[in-house]
């Protein structure tokens, strides 16, 4: 298959290219465990058993985030590896200041997402993420297959699961009864850090919680990286 031919094919052809092509040693899944990330993995423990897959653990999960690790690594057959940023919550507080995240969130992220997910990709040829085009404008172009550079180095980011709806998505947890995040059945649609992820009203969008009344709607690791 050829890589003009990936925007058509389904995800697990995506998911079986991207593996060949790249070896599943230089290939790893990002996930925060939101339901997409959750279905991604499903599907690609099926096409690559024991597959790689980086969990950032930021210091600022809810519990209940921290503990769908364990509960998908019991489930599906994955290499789950937690990864956490150079500065301790402590160490950054005394160099930046308390609550970085709320005077200079984008700071924040770039601590404590984006740095930490660099680190993990200068050891990758291919990052396959669950990015979908229906999750907001900043995601409504995401192509299938992208070129990144990190370090001056090339790296295929892969996003198969783009067409996707999140219709889609819960349809195929709840089809194969796999585990999901409970805050998604208190009114968090998209659970990021806690301290700026919030409830959303019924009928508001699948991101309205993330970053609630500040204008961002990104961490950086899907527009920096």
């Amino acid at each position: 298959m050829r890589i003009e031919d990936l925007e058509l094919a389904d995800t697990r052809r995506i998911l079986e290219w991207t593996f060949r092509t790249f070896g599943t040693e230089r290939v790893a899944l990002s996930s925060a465990f939101g339901p997409s990330g959750v279905v991604l993995m499903h599907l690609a423990s099926q096409v690559s058993p024991g597959a790689r897959v980086f969990f950032v653990d930021t210091g600022y999960h809810f519990a209940e985030t921290l503990e769908m690790a364990e509960r998908l690594q019991a489930r599906m057959n994955l290499h789950i590896e937690v990864v956490k940023p150079t500065l301790t919550l402590e160490a950054q507080a005394e160099q930046y200041g308390p609550d970085l995240f709320r005077t200079h969130p984008d700071q924040c992220c770039a601590i404590r997402k984006v740095a930490p997910t660099q680190a993990v990709l200068r050891g990758l040829d291919a990052w396959i993420s669950a990015l979908r085009r229906d999750q907001g404008e900043t995601r409504a172009q995401t192509p299938v297959y992208e070129r990144k550079q990190v370090d001056g180095r090339p790296v295929a980011k892969i996003s198969p699961m783009v067409r996707w709806t999140n219709k889609d998505i819960w349809g195929h947890i709840f089809a194969h009864n796999l585990p999901y995040n409970p805050l998604h059945d208190e009114g968090y649609p998209s659970v990021g850090c806690a301290p700026c992820t919030s409830p959303v009203a019924i009928g508001g969008s699948e991101r309205d919680g993330r970053w609630a009344g500040t204008g961002k709607t990104e961490c950086g690791l899907h527009t920096i990286l």
